[in-house]
Parts: structure tokens; C-alpha cells; sequence
């Protein structure tokens, strides 16, 4: 049962946290050595759709807090093995579902934290809240990116469930990217969220992962030209450039719709659009990218050039360091 103050939970890590709590560069904190990994099934049926709310892991400490003024109450799990903690703000009515989740929650990023070494010890995540406030405005506070998951009754639907396994993993992955202060193109951001998420999912919920894996693979099929090297690039509009042409130059390019006329041109942010169509089957062609690159050159070696992107702290290191690492070049995976 959950109790005041910490009480004791379980935490099953499969085979791919060993070496987790590894320091992954200078900075991280030195390892620490764990206890043995429980059975997956633990962790499994903590995060199965039916979990009581006292569901529990081993090294999971769970600990209810109230609400701050003009705030949420919340239970915050945290992990003997790795230090990490995490948070579910909850509805006051939903409080046994977050209950019933925040061993589940902090298990699955313990996992994360091995598909994505670059998680340090002692990680503070970032919240779920569980409301069935679908206006819900996430409060801003100590740097928290809080993200909710609507509700439609009290308790855990299927929906509800796959915001758990699909998205939050997902969007942790982008926590870890951005720590960096880099900016990264959008298909490496995604793709990699997309094929961290489905490595933990995959351990705690096989049958979520498949079918998050098929619904990307269908949007792929509905994609003609993925075009991911431009997904997210910014580029000028046209009426940005027709505005500011001489009445020859729109002469002649009415006559010459190839004409380029000489600039120079000046522009400001409201004259730039981003490249963001067909988001649903780039993220399918993403996953793609990530999963042909394992398929040829397998798990550990993807994963160590990601590492050694992040760690370079530069976009421009992906395609290099790739080639040096994978002895592929991913240029013409971008087209």
C-alpha cells in the first residue's frame, strides 16, 4: 500500500539498463551498482490497464504530496537505482490512477535510461498530469514541461494507457536532446524519440509497441516523398520576394515564371513559413531512417553514434560522425 512518507516499490529493468547508471561522460555522476534486475513481468503488470493502486516495484519509492496553492497534488516516484525522480500531477478524484501508475511511470524511464545513456544520475523527468480537464494549462514552474493526459472517467482507458507507453517516453527522449542547448534537425529528434520510445515500450507493453509501429508504418505508406532533410527548414514565402520586385522584374517574371530576380531582399520573421506537412508519415519515415540503420549495423552501434552526436553538441556533426561510426552515409536517406 502507498504510505506517508516513502514507501518501497518495485522496479524491473530489463537486460538493457546494465550499464545504465555508467557515467556516459565527464560530467555524469559515477555508477553505482544496482540490484539485480526483477523478472519483466513485474514491471508489466505494474503498467497493465487493470493495476491497483498500490501496484509496486522494488527500488520504486512512491511518496503523495498535496497541492501548492492554485496548483494540482501530485505523487512522486523515485528510483534507488538511478536517483531519478518523476512526477504525476493528478485531479483530486484521480488520485488512486495516478497511484496506481508512478512505480510504472519511473520503471519505464529507468529503462529509457539505457536506451539513452546520456539520462544522468539523479534525472529529474519531466511530469505527467492526469486530468479530465481537457482545457488543462500546464503550470510553469521550475522548469517543469508538464504533459496532460485527458481523462474521461476515473480510471485508465486504453487511450489514457497509450499516452503512457507511446508518448511520454517519447517526449522524455526530447528532454534529453535539448539538454544540450543544440538544436537538432527534426528528423533526428523524432526518429530517435520514436526508436527510444519503442525499445522501453516494447519490454513493458509488446503488443502497444507493435501496434505504435504499425500505425507509423501506415502513415510512411501514405507518404510519397518523405523529404526528411527539409522536415522543419525553414524557407522564404513567395509573396515575401513579390512584394519587394520592381514592376519589370514582375513583368518579366510573369512572362518567366523561372526568372530569379537579384535581390537583395530583406525579411522578417513574419515572411519565413516552416516545412512541417505530412508530420504523421515523416515520423513513420523517421523510425524508418532509425530502424534500417540498426537492422545494418545494430542496436549498440546506432546508439553509440547518437551518444556521440548529443555529446559533439553540433547538427552539423550527424552526417560525419556517422560515417565514422556506421561507415554509412545517411545523405541520401534525407532526400
Amino acid at each position: 500500500m502507498l504510505q506517508m512518507p516513502w514507501t518501497t516499490k518495485h522496479l524491473c529493468l530489463g537486460l538493457v539498463l546494465a550499464g545504465a547508471c555508467a557515467a556516459p561522460h565527464a560530467q555524469a555522476a559515477p555508477s553505482i551498482p544496482g540490484p539485480p534486475a526483477p523478472p519483466p513481468q513485474r514491471l508489466q503488470a505494474a503498467c497493465s490497464l487493470d493495476a491497483l493502486p498500490d501496484a509496486s516495484l522494488d527500488h520504486v519509492h512512491v511518496r503523495a504530496w498535496p497541492a501548492l496553492p492554485g496548483d494540482l497534488p501530485y505523487y512522486e516516484a523515485r528510483s534507488a537505482l538511478t536517483g531519478a525522480r518523476v512526477r504525476i500531477y493528478h485531479d483530486p478524484d484521480l488520485a488512486p490512477a495516478a497511484a496506481a501508475k508512478s512505480a510504472c511511470l519511473m520503471g519505464m524511464l529507468d529503462l529509457l535510461s539505457g536506451v539513452v545513456p546520456e539520462a544522468r544520475r539523479g534525472m529529474v523527468w519531466s511530469p505527467m498530469v492526469i486530468t479530465r480537464n481537457a482545457d488543462y494549462i500546464p503550470l510553469k514552474q521550475d522548469g517543469e514541461l508538464r504533459w496532460p493526459n485527458v481523462f474521461s472517467g476515473t480510471g485508465w482507458s486504453p487511450a489514457a494507457l497509450d499516452f503512457l507507453m507511446n508518448v511520454m517516453p517519447h517526449e522524455e527522449v526530447h528532454l534529453i536532446q535539448r539538454a544540450s542547448g543544440a538544436s537538432w534537425p527534426r528528423w533526428f529528434e523524432e526518429g530517435h524519440a520514436e526508436w527510444a520510445n519503442l525499445q522501453v515500450t516494447e519490454q513493458v507493453n509488446p503488443d502497444s509497441a507493435s501496434e505504435q509501429r504499425e500505425l507509423r508504418m501506415q502513415d510512411l505508406r501514405r507518404l510519397d516523398a518523405p523529404r526528411l532533410g527539409a522536415w522543419g527548414g525553414l524557407s522564404v514565402k513567395p509573396e515575401a520576394i513579390e512584394r519587394q520586385l520592381s514592376p519589370e522584374d514582375r513583368e518579366r517574371r510573369a512572362k518567366d515564371p523561372s526568372y530569379n530576380p537579384p535581390g537583395p531582399f530583406k525579411f522578417g520573421p513574419d515572411d519565413l513559413m516552416q516545412d512541417n506537412a505530412d508530420e504523421l508519415g515523416r515520423y513513420g519515415a523517421a523510425l524508418a531512417l532509425f530502424d534500417g540503420l540498426e537492422q545494418r549495423h545494430g542496436r549498440a552501434a546506432v546508439r553509440a553514434w547518437v551518444s556521440a552526436v548529443l555529446a559533439s553538441k553540433d547538427a552539423g556533426q550527424i552526417a560525419p560522425l556517422a560515417r565514422q561510426l556506421l561507415g554509412e552515409d545517411i545523405a541520401q536517406l534525407l532526400d
